[in-house]
């Protein structure tokens, strides 16, 4: 068994060894760069051993190949397992180990020799770490720099001499000279290798540049850079095989990385045609010449690729989507369909979102305009031929051609002394000298000379793109276009030819399908916005932005009725709204009376004397805000005016809801065409039709019979007065509101509400006539005798009607608070003049009249009951048909004229207490007069519209009667129900 192996090869790098420089080194020839490196051959399938960068390690040690001995401090070698023994068991031959030592000793040496090699190779994993790699590089480039110290020395010194004696020759290096023979060789297995490198460099830079092009969008250059990529690997594979063999397995594998960027590059410049950023001609054309570049496209195909990314942008802009919009959810239904709210903060959130919804709206639509704007004119600026300024080519066609033809400066550039290697060495010394100077001055970026004069385009006649200026980004430029060949650096595309395009007719085209897609998306957009003022808003905005032009008066006239139509829509929405809305608060308030649950609105007469709350002076805190102090007077002053108006609270806010509706409606459709509001007359008469019969509907359910055989009679009050107070300007302001800037039938529409209105008091007045004529059975008792019908007379003649008949007719004037008439439309209004007909009437009917035609007393009492009654109905009473008869029956004393007396007396001392049965009289000459009365009673006629009564005593002498209660006097807080007139 052996004890030691041969080293075999390490797998860490080994120390660098270093050429000592010959003694003919004194002559360096300028003509090559010798401080370049020579490129070794790649070797792809040796992949090198990299050890771990340690970093601790201190001056590295150089081991040498023979045996390694290791000496302890005594002198004694480290390899001795036994203590006696002093041999360097390391350094002896294995059979000589054997014999001197037993099995069990001699693995006990190979154990320890195997553990001092681990050692070893840890020191040396130590050793090799980042510190020695980074002193090799250094002293490379040490020693590269003294080189090139001494071979720069050199030449200067030869300049020197050269420019100091122009006619003695330069000697250079290789030329006459053995080493020069080897210099020589070498340099030119140098050349020869350099043109394949630099293919191959392009080769793996392209990648990099292309993703850098990519994300600036830089297409045009992406496209051709990937051209010269294509040509570079053409001329790798028809390169011979000693040049090219090394590097075929890296170019398929690097080809395979760069032929997915040419379907990359297409697809990102396709895209770009999309965007809705605006982009002018140069960059558009470049992008469609990238287009054309890689796909071979016709130019007829580059507009119709053009004009379809461009309709699919249209497309995409005028997408509407439904979980952005909401149209669902509007703040118009929010704010119909909630209880009315005081809260400021709600409704600014409310306006904030109107606004900012119709401010997304019209940045849509008015982008999605621009862009078809922007397509036409872009489309005319790049494939347009204005022959007009003798132009015989579009702009992409000229730059076809132009990046066709190339750059005519091209062969002038450093690739220009480029050839074959064998002439390149041939060449003198001052060609060789120019070269060197021109490799040591040569920029980081090759610009060659062009050619700017500008072409009729307006663009210059030189190539959008030229192959040295792609190559000239490229990292190692100094590199690739000094030993790329010409027809790489000179590289010019071929585009196949391809007759011009109709451009008018498929712009034509083109223009109509986007209109029809703008037109077929407008409706979408604008159902999102539920205000005609936004809806007008956006329109004002488009138009503005639509100038002079065929194209514009198309989107515009195109367009111009989707606004209108849109307006109707809102106009139907927000009307069918009111009268939903109507129907809905009538309804529920209507059954809310119907349960009682109001009780202010049975008598709406008491919202006279609740309590009020006067506004007081500005509080500490609002000394200073005025605002707040006048605001709080005029809610003050509309709450008497609502109150002296009989408008209860529940009443108040079912037309609060109604007039506000109204309101929005009129503000909203201020500045539009007359036509609109011809349009919106015809709507508005028949929301008005359709309110009426949503009243007419309310009305029938509230009187109908319930299982309880409740009828609600109050309820049917409430929704005529609904009626009564939407068809009065003086109370109401909604049909002056909802009418708008439109015509409307307004007596029509008033006479349709206040038949409404008499229909809800139907039942009401025969409920009242009823209860008032049950009142009178008092009155036909048959026990009544002469003595009992004289108790209430004054004197012989009967003062006053039976007190059975005041009774029935206080009856009525109760029954005449429930119906909450404003005092202001009392007058226009025959709801209880009829109540007082239809009662009389129904009184005059009654059978029990006949029990009192039996004495002369009830004769006489009789004449005075009917004929009160037939004076407050408004007929004469002598001409009715039942006093003539029962006059002529009656004592020949008690005629016609002193029964008006009576009836005329007992009408002004019960004219206050009857004041709401007799509004519809009219008093007479003879009632009115107040002469021989005081200055009190005239002062107080407004109140007593009868006159003031007068008692007749025993001598037959009139005195003015006196109230003890100073009834028509007005007390100190009558005076503030003048702020609400």
């Amino acid at each position: 068994m052996s004890v030691r192996s041969t080293p075999g090869p390490s797998p860490y790098p080994t120390l660098p060894t270093y050429n000592t420089p010959n003694a003919s080194s004194s002559k360096r020839s300028i003509r090559t760069p010798s401080y370049v490196p020579r490129p070794s051959i790649p070797n792809t399938f040796r992949q090198p051993s990299i050890a771990p960068s340690v970093a601790g390690t201190s001056t590295p040690t150089v081991l040498g190949v023979g045996r390694r001995k290791r000496i302890n401090a005594d002198g004694q070698g480290s390899g001795t397992l036994t203590p006696t023994s002093k041999d360097d068991w390391a350094n002896m031959e294995p059979d000589e180990v054997f014999r001197r030592l037993p099995v069990n000793e001699v693995k006990r040496v190979e154990s320890k020799m195997r553990s001092d090699a681990l050692n070893k190779q840890s020191e040396l994993r130590l050793m090799v770490g980042t510190r020695y790699r980074d002193l090799l590089t250094s002293a490379t480039q040490i020693e590269s720099l003294h080189a090139s110290s001494l071979r720069l020395s050199d030449s200067l010194r030869e300049i020197a001499r050269s420019c100091s004696n122009p006619d003695i020759n330069i000697t250079l290096d290789g030329d006459n000279s053995e080493d020069g023979n080897a210099n020589s060789t070498e340099e030119d297995d140098l050349i020869n290798m350099l043109p394949t490198a630099a293919h191959m460099k392009l080769l793996l830079d392209a990648p990099e540049a292309l993703y850098s092009y990519l994300a600036h969008h830089s297409y045009l250059n992406a496209a051709f850079l990937w051209l010269i990529t294509r040509v570079v690997k053409e001329s790798l594979n028809t390169m011979p095989e000693e040049q090219n063999g090394a590097y075929l397995p890296l170019l398929q594998k690097q080809w395979e990385t760069l032929l997915p960027f040419r379907t990359q590059i297409v697809q990102r410049a396709t895209a770009s045609l999309r965007t809705k950023e605006k982009f002018d001609s140069k960059s558009l054309s470049e992008t469609i010449l990238a287009i054309i570049l890689l796909d071979n496209l016709p130019v007829s195909d580059a507009l119709d690729l053009l004009l379809s990314q461009r309709t699919k942008a249209l497309r995409d802009t005028l997408q509407h989507v439904e979980a952005n919009a909401n149209p669902s959810k509007s703040p118009e239904k929010d704010k119909g369909n909630r209880k009315r709210s005081n809260s400021r903060i709600q409704a600014a959130a409310i306006t904030r979102s109107i606004i900012q919804e119709r401010s997304t709206i019209s940045s849509i639509i008015t982008d999605s305009v621009t862009l078809m704007l922007e397509t036409v004119s872009s489309v005319k600026t790049v494939f347009q031929k204005n022959i007009t300024q003798g132009q015989k080519e579009s702009l992409i066609e000229e730059m076809m051609r132009l990046i066709q033809v190339g750059d005519s400066t091209t062969s002038a550039g450093p690739n220009a002394t480029s050839g074959p290697p064998s002439v390149r060495s041939r060449q003198n010394s001052h060609q060789r000298r120019a070269s060197r100077l021109a490799s040591i001055s040569l920029p980081l970026k090759y610009t060659p000379s062009l050619n700017t004069s500008p072409s009729a385009n307006g663009i210059t006649s030189s190539p959008p793109i030229t192959s040295s200026e792609v190559i000239q980004n490229l990292p190692s430029s100094q590199i690739l276009l000094r030993y790329l060949p010409n027809n790489i650096i000179g590289f010019t595309p071929f585009i196949a030819p391809s007759s011009s395009p109709t451009l008018s007719d498929k712009l034509q085209a083109w223009e109509q399908e986007s209109i029809n897609l703008l037109k077929g998306s407008i409706p979408d957009w604008l159902k999102d916005l539920k205000n005609v003022k936004d809806i007008w808003a956006v329109r004002n905005s488009l138009n503005n932005l639509l100038q002079q032009g065929e194209f514009e008066e198309a989107i515009r006239s195109a367009l111009e009725d989707e606004w209108g139509k849109r307006v109707k829509d809102v106009w139907s929405e927000k009307l069918g709204l009111l009268v939903d809305n109507a129907e809905k608060e009538i309804r529920e308030a209507g059954e809310k009376v119907r349960n009682g649950s109001e009780k202010l609105e049975i008598s709406p007469e008491s919202i006279l004397f609740s309590d009020i709350s006067f506004p007081t002076g500005p509080t500490a805190s609002a000394l200073f805000s005025a605002a707040s102090h006048n605001t709080a007077f005029t809610n003050f002053r509309s709450t008497l005016r609502k109150r002296s108006s009989y408008r209860t609270p529940l009443l108040d806010s079912v037309l609060n809801t109604l007039e506000e509706t109204a309101k929005n409606i009129k503000e909203d459709m201020s500045d539009l065409p007359e036509l609109l509001y011809d349009h919106y007359s015809d709507q508005i008469n028949d929301t008005l039709n359709g309110l009426i019969k949503v009243l007419d509907r309310v009305l029938e359910s509230m009187g109908s019979t319930r299982g309880d055989g409740k009828v609600g009679i109050e309820a049917e009050i409430f929704v005529g007065r609904v009626a009564l107070y939407l068809g009065n300007g003086k109370e109401s302001g909604f049909l002056d509101d909802v009418a708008g800037y439109g015509k409307i039938d307004r007596d029509n529409v008033e006479k349709s509400l206040l038949a409404v209105h008499k229909r809800s008091t139907t039942k009401w007045k025969e409920r009242s006539i009823q209860e008032a004529l049950v009142s009178l059975a008092s009155l036909f008792e048959p026990y009544r005798g002469s003595q009992e019908i004289k108790s209430s007379w004054q004197g012989d003649l009967p003062s006053s009607p039976s007190h059975p008949i005041m009774v029935s007719l206080q009856s009525l004037v109760r029954s005449t608070t429930s119906l909450g008439i404003p005092p202001s439309l009392n007058s226009s209004l025959t709801v209880v003049e009829d109540l007082v007909k239809d009662f009389v009437k129904s009184a005059k009917e009654l059978e029990g009249w006949k029990t009192q035609e039996i004495s002369t007393e009830g004769r006489i009492q009789l004449l005075a009951d009917i004929g009160f009654l037939i004076n407050l109905s408004g007929e004469k009473v002598g001409e009715d048909g039942l006093i003539s008869r029962i006059l002529k029956e009656t004592s020949p004393s008690f005629t016609l004229g002193a029964l008006q007396e009576i009836i005329d007396q007992s009408l002004r001392k019960s004219q206050l207490l009857l004041y709401p049965l007799l509004s519809h009289l009219t008093p007479s000459p003879q009632q009115t007069s107040n002469k021989g009365h005081s200055h009190d009673t005239r002062r107080n006629a407004a109140l007593l519209r009868f006159g003031a009564p007068s008692i007749t005593t025993s001598t037959g002498t009139g005195t003015e009667f006196r109230s003890p209660v100073v009834a028509a006097k007005p007390g100190k807080r009558m005076g503030l129900l003048s702020i609400a007139a």
